[in-house]
Parts: C-alpha cells; sequence; structure tokens
C-alpha cells in the first residue's frame, strides 16, 4: 500500500472541506504542505479586515498585500474602519497605504466601511473613490455621523450593488436613496436603511417604486401607517425587518401585499398588552396562507414583560400554521395554553423562544408535548405556584379570522424581569420531562 502524501491530493478538492475551518485552524493547514498551503491561502485572504489595537497600533492587511501584491486575488470581502484613519498623524503615508492596497483587491465584491469619529467623510472619501472603480457588489456603511455630501454624490453613481446597508447613528440628515434609486434599480435584492425618521411617506413610496428586485428589506424609523404601502411597492419581498411605532389608520393599499417568509417587528410599551393596534396591524402585514416561516418580536414593556394575545396566537397558527418554523418573541409572555396551541398546530415548528409563567417543568412538558419538530426551545420561565396560571376557557370569543378586538379578553401573565430566575436541567430531568425528542 502506498503511503499517503498531503502533497497528491488535489487543491480542488481541499478547499470545500478547508473552508469550513475558522481562522486559525485554516493557518495550521497552510503548513501542511505546499498542496495544503495552495488550498489554504486563498481561503485565508478572503475575508480581511482592519483593527487598532489597545496601544493605538493598526492592524491592517495593507502591509501584507504591498509587499505581495499577488495575494490581492483572493481577496473577496473587506472591512476599513474610519477610527484608523485618526492614526494619519503618527503615519502621514497611511491614508496612502491603504488605498494602494485595496486598489490591488481587482476581485473585490463586498466592502464593510465602519467609522465612529467625528471626521468620516475625510476617512472615507479616499476609500470611496477606490471602492468606485472595483466590481462592488455588497456595500455597508456604519457611521456614527452622516459621510457628507461629497461623498454622496459619488455613492449615487455606483451601479451593480445587490445588498447596501447604511447606517447613520447621530448627527447627518436620513438617506433613502433619492437620486440612487434608479441607478439601483436593475441590481438591488436587499436593502437596511437605519434612518429614516422624519422622511415624508411620499417620498419613501416613490424610492421603493424603484426598487421592485428588493427580497430583504430592514428600515428604522418609518412610520407604521406607510409599511404596508411600501410592501405593495415590492412584489418580491419575502423577508421584512421592521418597527412599530404606534397607532394610526392603517388602510391596505388596492395593490395585493407581497407573500413573506419571515417577518421581524420591533416596539416598546409601557404596557404590558403592547401598543395599540399592534397586534391587528401585525396580522395586516400577513394576508396570505401558508407562507410565513419565521415571526421575531424585539419588544419591552417598561412596567413588565409584554404579554402576547391569544387570540393572536390562534390567528397566526390557524393562518401560517402549515409553514411556520421559527417563532422567536424574545422576553415577550405566552401562557402555556398559547404554546400547547402553536405546537399543535403548527407541525414543522423547530425554534421557539419566549417567556412564560408556570407551576413546574411538567406544565411545560405537557405544552410542548406535540412539537415534534421542536429543534430548538428557549423559555424564561417565571415559576409560580401550582394553580395560579388561568387558562383560557372554550367560550372565548375568537372570530372566523381568529381575532376579536371587541371582545378581546387580557390575561396578565407579566412578571419583572428580576423576578425570573435561569434553572438548569440535568440529562435525567429532561427525559423524566417526556420533552419531545430532539430538543
Amino acid at each position: 500500500m502506498k503511503k499517503f502524501s498531503p502533497d497528491k491530493v488535489p487543491v480542488d478538492l481541499l478547499q470545500p472541506v478547508l473552508d469550513h475551518l475558522v481562522r486559525r485552524d485554516l493557518v495550521a493547514a497552510a503548513l501542511v504542505s505546499w498542496s495544503f498551503n495552495r488550498a489554504a491561502t486563498p481561503l485565508l485572504y478572503r475575508t480581511l479586515d482592519s483593527h487598532i489595537k489597545t496601544n493605538n497600533v493598526l492592524v491592517h492587511p495593507s502591509v501584507t498585500l504591498l509587499q505581495r501584491p499577488e495575494l490581492a486575488q483572493y481577496v473577496w470581502n473587506v472591512t476599513e474602519t474610519g477610527a484608523g484613519q485618526v492614526l494619519r498623524q503618527i503615519d502621514p503615508c497611511l491614508t496612502e497605504s491603504i488605498t494602494a492596497a485595496l486598489r490591488l483587491c481587482t476581485n473585490l465584491v463586498s466592502a464593510t466601511y465602519v467609522d465612529d469619529t467625528d471626521t468620516p467623510e475625510a476617512n472615507f472619501l479616499p476609500i470611496l473613490e477606490v471602492l468606485m472603480t472595483l466590481p462592488l457588489k455588497d456595500l455597508t456603511i456604519h457611521t456614527h455621523h452622516d459621510v457628507g455630501e461629497q461623498a454622496w454624490a459619488l455613492l449615487n453613481k455606483m451601479k451593480g450593488i445587490r445588498h447596501l446597508s447604511v447606517w447613520t447613528l447621530d448627527w447627518g440628515p436620513p438617506r433613502v436613496l433619492q437620486g440612487w434609486a434608479d441607478l439601483l434599480s436593475p441590481t438591488l435584492t436587499h436593502l437596511e436603511l437605519g434612518k429614516c425618521a422624519g422622511v415624508p411617506p411620499t417620498i419613501l413610496i416613490s424610492v421603493f417604486l424603484k426598487l421592485p428586485l428588493l427580497r430583504d428589506l430592514r428600515l428604522k424609523g418609518v412610520p407604521s401607517a406607510a409599511i404596508p404601502a411600501i410592501m405593495a411597492c415590492l412584489p418580491n419581498l419575502v423577508a421584512l425587518d421592521t418597527e412599530y411605532s404606534g397607532s394610526g389608520n392603517y388602510r391596505m393599499p388596492s395593490t395585493p401585499l407581497p407573500a413573506l417568509q419571515r417577518l421581524t417587528v420591533r416596539t416598546g410599551s409601557v404596557d404590558v398588552l403592547g401598543p395599540e393596534q399592534l397586534w391587528t396591524w401585525t396580522r395586516s402585514l400577513l394576508p396570505h396562507t401558508g407562507f410565513l416561516q419565521s415571526f421575531t418580536l424585539n419588544s419591552f414593556a417598561v412596567n413588565g414583560q409584554m404579554t402576547i394575545p391569544w387570540p393572536f396566537i390562534v390567528s397566526l397558527a390557524r393562518k401560517q400554521g402549515e409553514s411556520l418554523r421559527e417563532f422567536a418573541v424574545g422576553v415577550a409572555q405566552l401562557t402555556l395554553d398559547s404554546i400547547s396551541h402553536l405546537c399543535l398546530n403548527c407541525p414543522g415548528l423547530e425554534t421557539l423562544v419566549c417567556s412564560v409563567a408556570s407551576p413546574s417543568v411538567a406544565s411545560i412538558s405537557k405544552a410542548i408535548k406535540g412539537g415534534e419538530a421542536l429543534r430548538t426551545l428557549n423559555l424564561h420561565v417565571s415559576w409560580t405556584q401550582t394553580g395560579v396560571v388561568e387558562r383560557f376557557t372554550p367560550d372565548f370569543d375568537v372570530d372566523a379570522f381568529g381575532y376579536s378586538e371587541s371582545s378581546l379578553k387580557y390575561f396578565d401573565y407579566s412578571h419583572p424581569a428580576n423576578q425570573s430566575r435561569n434553572v438548569h436541567f440535568s440529562k435525567d430531568e429532561a427525559k423524566e420531562s417526556d420533552a419531545p425528542t430532539g430538543l
């Protein structure tokens, strides 16, 4: 039998295997043999970023790329930081070195720029001028201050972007792609806009009318009343992440809404019952039956944990039960009956995250017994005395759509977060609880 030689393993077979390794293991793999080195090196340089050490030393890949320019062909993704530009007083040639190295990355498809300084425009412009010359498909800009009019004048000329994320946390006007949407129209499928507060809905709608290929959308600061109208502009939309900011008159547009597969709602309230009209508004975004795969709620209530009403659970399970795979509402409160209803009526449910009040582990086990597909169960449990947790009675009034605001009764199972405690169970205890297999 011939002795195994790592050098004889074809590179095209090695790379798919090595691609699963973390960076530290890739470095070790590159030292095994010449064959492994040829396979691991492109993976090591596929994604590069820069950071500053605690002693104000910038660690940047530009030094290596300028010394070995042949490695730049492997770079697909880069992350640049404005904080590094602050060190220009120490190294006057720093910006020139960074842009020179970036210019060598002719196969670059994704760039992320992060800047928490007060001068993002001066820091970003030299980098942006180089990015304009590269075959960029994905662009992320996260800054504390707006990058400035000169930078946006250049951005508005950029074509071919498929994924775009723009977040400005502090100073600067909202940027909603006015003047850029026309060029992005043929390619843009994923969009995040982190500062839309104060923009009239008519302007937002006029922008989204030019982006019909959008499939994934995340918005911050958009009036809740404008969300259905925006959705109606996007026939291919399958994922929406948005805020609910208050009640209002939600007149549905005449154009049919797209069938969402993933919906994330972010909201807050003083009342544990949640913001007024939240549940009606959420249901209005999901007119189609059997499409939603993931529902996520990120919420908080000042006076306790937000409670999700039983009629909303019934409605969601009735319309989306066959398709729903993930129900993650964080610390929002469900009753044991609601959990049981989801598990019984959503046969494909794999992930369940919520808060619950329960007198015992056995009660939780009984509630999730119908969840045969469950793989992830994350419960924030408030332990109560036996008999304290009320259950819904059979005569609870639910209309044909699974919801009835007029007769809605809420049971308050909310508890301040500091009254909950983490409980860890052994394998034997888990088996005794008769939990579904796969958990």
